[in-house]
Parts: structure tokens; C-alpha cells; sequence
């Protein structure tokens, strides 16, 4: 298998991000051959998937030309021969611990943020043969006064795939990072991407975001070391304390890596209680800049894209990515996002995994 995408990453999948990296993965998998180790999704549900728009169509011609039939279409989904074990569910223990941190620090000020009909979950029947097996995808999603959009997709593939992907935007009138977990089991191993993904490179930036978290990603960089080179153009999307690497053991995700989820989780929300927000003009014309950019690129790059598109077709792939994953520029096209206000929506805030 291969690793050639970690730009939450992420989330996770995101951002961390989604992940584009260049470099092979342990147990002799080559970037060439790489399938999923994309992260960043969410939202599934019905089999009929909404109407895109003519903008998105557009966007979609060239994403599908890459997207079906390209060598990260997802084929991994179809061996599990590096993974004797099929785990249950590896990352159920880091979506609960984050579910119930996120309601207790956010308190009566979390909503529920809108999902799209038809992605809340979404199922299907994955591998052949005697590995065939059911695949889900669960997205969650959530909003503040400071959090434009708090989203989370848990995907499990059993022993092919297990990916959590969580990342908050920050509404445009805070200089606020983002921040980006994104977990992916693979077939040949992990892939971790946390990060609080900058707005800006700034030595300024660096010492008000950056420099806090620093004794905190030394602690757990010792335990997680370095995966890989990526990319030049996303060096600009990630902080000098981006945790990205490529644990071989489950028990490593177990424990390491799910302290080092807690502990950037926790950072980032005293950073988002501590936020003030922006009313300088200029300065607030930059975050639009910077937001949207990072959005645009995590849209066009979601290393994800091949993979929903094998298990859910390119219509639900493509409807999902930019109509909830990477929603801003849509909303604010249609004058449903205002910055600093809250999304419409009815729907009562929920935590659990939503039956079909």
C-alpha cells in the first residue's frame, strides 16, 4: 500500500487534513500504488444523492477524470494480506473521548451545523470474495460564535480501512488556526496527521499559535516520529508543530497517538476560548484570503476522492466534498454564510452513529 496523501489532515481525510504525500509507506508500499491513505470526509446517508450545481459540475469533470479509474481509486479496500487481524473499530474510542470534550468545553454555545440529505451515513459493500465486508461512513457536524464548522467523518471499512477525520474552521472575523486530526488505518499500517493548520506563516503568527504548543509537540513527537517529506506547495498549510507520522502497531495509535489527539484538541480550545475577534478591515480581508485558499486547495487535493468514489460513485463523492467537507466558498456563493453567523438548522445535536 502507499502513502501518498496526508493533507488533513486531514485532518483526516483531514487537517490535518488531507494528506499528499510523496513518500512510500512501511512494509514496502510505493506511492504509486497508494489507495486511500486519504482522509477528510464525512456525511452519508441515502442512495439518492442532491443536485450539484453547474459550478461544481464543472469542478467535477477534471476531479472524475482523476478520480475513476486512477490508481487511488481505492483498490486497497480489495486486500487486507498485510493486516491479519481485522481491527473493529480503532478510532471509536478517540471519537467518543472527542464527542464528549467538545459538548463539555463548548458547552450550550455547540449547535448542530447542517448536513446535506443523503450524507449523514452512507454504506456499502466493499472488497471480493471472502473479504467482502460492509463499509460505512458517519459524518458529523457542529457550530459555535467562534467555530464556523466543527466536522467529523468516521469511516470503517473493517480490516481494509479505519479513518476519523475531525477538523475545525474557525468562523472569518477570527485569525484562529484550523485544526486538523486525521487518523487512517490502512492495510499496511497508520497514518497520523494532527495539526493546527496556520492562516498565516508569519513570525508573528508562529509565536501567538506556534510557540504555545511547542513543549507539547515535543513530548509527543519523541513517541511519534517523523513519516515523510511532502509536497512544497502545502508546506505553506502546516505549523512547525505538525504531527505527521507512521506507526507501525496498533498500539501505538492506541496509546501515543491518542494522547497526542487529546492534548491538541484541549490546546485548541484554549486557544478558541481565548479568541478575540478581528474588526480591522484589512486584517480581516487576509483571513477571507487565507481561508478560502486553504479550502480550495483541500478540495481540489482531498486525497479521499478515490476512495467514495469506488465505494459511492462520483456524484455522492463529489456532492459530499464540496457541499459539506469543504463547504465555505458554496455558502458564501449562495448567501448562506455570513461571517460570525450561524448556519440555519433544526436538527438536535448528535454524537451517536446514525442507523440507515
Amino acid at each position: 500500500m502507499v502513502a501518498r496523501a496526508i493533507l488533513s489532515f486531514v485532518a483526516l481525510f483531514g487537517a490535518a487534513h488531507a494528506f499528499q504525500l510523496g513518500t512510500p509507506v512501511r512494509h514496502g508500499l510505493s506511492s504509486s500504488s497508494s489507495p486511500l491513505l486519504r482522509t477528510c470526509l464525512h456525511r452519508s446517508a441515502s442512495s439518492s444523492a442532491p443536485t450539484v450545481s453547474p459550478r461544481l459540475r464543472s469542478l467535477r469533470m477534471a476531479d472524475e477524470a482523476r478520480a475513476v479509474g486512477s490508481r487511488d481509486s481505492g483498490r486497497h479496500m480489495e486486500d487486507t494480506s498485510e493486516r491479519s487481524e481485522a481491527v473493529s473499530d480503532i478510532y471509536k474510542p478517540f471519537w467518543e473521548w472527542a464527542a464528549k470534550t467538545i459538548k463539555e468545553r463548548l458547552g450550550d454555545d455547540l449547535v448542530s451545523y447542517p448536513i446535506p440529505d443523503g450524507y449523514l451515513r452512507k454504506e456499502a459493500m466493499v472488497g471480493k470474495g471472502k473479504r467482502e465486508s460492509l463499509a460505512w461512513t458517519q459524518s458529523y457536524g457542529y457550530q459555535t460564535k467562534k467555530m464556523r464548522q466543527i466536522r467529523a467523518a468516521h469511516v470503517n471499512g473493517g480490516a481494509s480501512l479505519q479513518v476519523l477525520n475531525l477538523v475545525f474552521f474557525p468562523h472569518m472575523n477570527y485569525d484562529l488556526p484550523f485544526l486538523g486530526l486525521d487518523l487512517v488505518t490502512l492495510p499496511g499500517g497508520h497514518l497520523i496527521a494532527i495539526d493546527m493548520q496556520p492562516l498565516f506563516q508569519t513570525e508573528e503568527y508562529k509565536k501567538k499559535y506556534a510557540e504555545p504548543c511547542m513543549d507539547m509537540y515535543q513530548k509527543h513527537v519523541k513517541n511519534l516520529p517523523w513519516g515523510g517529506d511532502f509536497p512544497e506547495e502545502a508546506k505553506q498549510y502546516f505549523s512547525p508543530v505538525f504531527l505527521w507520522t507512521r506507526p507501525q502497531e496498533d498500539k501505538q495509535v492506541e496509546t501515543y497517538v491518542f494522547e497526542a489527539f487529546k492534548d491538541y484538541i484541549n490546546k485548541y480550545l484554549d486557544f478558541v476560548e481565548a479568541a478575540k475577534p478581528v474588526t480591522d478591515p484589512d486584517h480581516l480581508a487576509r483571513i477571507r484570503e487565507r481561508q478560502l485558499s486553504y479550502l480550495q486547495y483541500r478540495a481540489e487535493k482531498d486525497p479521499a476522492r478515490g476512495m467514495f468514489t469506488r465505494m459511492y460513485g462520483p456524484e455522492w463523492t463529489e456532492r459530499y466534498i464540496h457541499g459539506f467537507l469543504f463547504d465555505l466558498e458554496e455558502k458564501m456563493e449562495s448567501g448562506e454564510y455570513k461571517t460570525g453567523e450561524l448556519l440555519p438548522c433544526s436538527d438536535p445535536l448528535n454524537f451517536q452513529p446514525t442507523p440507515l
